[in-house]
């Protein structure tokens, strides 16, 4: 079975299936949903990702991905994802997850494969001068999310530390005064922009 390449395809068959009813009880009430536990009463083995796995050894679940992958209709559409600008994260987790869902390897071996997955997807990328998204978001921007904002750090400084608190603000103060004193640069003026009074 060929993978689906599109990071964001869902199966109409299975959306339709677990759609309730219009004016069905299921529809109306939110809260009417299986209790916890109810997974463990159903049929044992009824999904693929309860069986085996197929693929046991990382190289063996890599030739078979790879050999999917090559098919030149599943090539094309990857390449045009990754031109459209869809991240190769993205078509990787897509990938990796699919296989778990249909049985071919197992949790931890999706976490192994992500890597192998992902340099194939850039050599790809390489050989038909694609210059492809890497990342979901850009690790500079993740960073600098997660970064403690600067007033934030400020404030508990103030609480925490007012000795050192006290000295930033000092130091801060002085070049302010220090740039305030500084005389402006004259701009530089053109020979053209002199008046002829001014010219020797």
């Amino acid at each position: 079975m060929a993978l689906n390449p599109d990071p964001y395809y869902s199966d109409p068959k299975i959306e339709e299936s677990l759609r309730p009813q219009e004016g069905s009880i299921d529809a109306i009430d939110r809260f009417n949903a299986p209790p916890p536990g109810h997974s463990l009463t159903g049929e044992p083995q009824k999904w693929a990702w309860e069986k085996p796995a197929e693929y046991s050894s990382p190289e063996e679940a890599m030739e078979w991905v790879v050999s999917r992958i090559e098919q030149p209709e599943v090539e094309e559409n990857f390449l045009r994802l990754m031109i459209s600008g869809v991240p190769i994260e993205a078509m990787t987790n897509t990938t990796t997850f699919t296989g778990f869902t249909e049985g071919y390897w197992s949790p931890d071996m999706s976490e192994i494969l992500k890597m192998p997955i992902a340099m194939h997807f850039m050599g790809l990328a390489l050989e038909n001068g694609i210059p492809a998204t890497i990342f979901n978001k850009d690790p500079e921007l993740a960073k600098e999310e997660g970064r403690i904002p600067d007033n934030k750090v400020m404030g508990i400084m103030e609480q925490n530390r007012p000795d050192m608190y006290n000295k930033i603000m000092y130091a801060t103060d002085l070049l302010l005064e220090e740039d305030e004193e500084m005389p402006e640069e004259q701009e530089d003026v053109s020979f053209m922009e002199m008046e002829e009074g001014e010219m020797v």
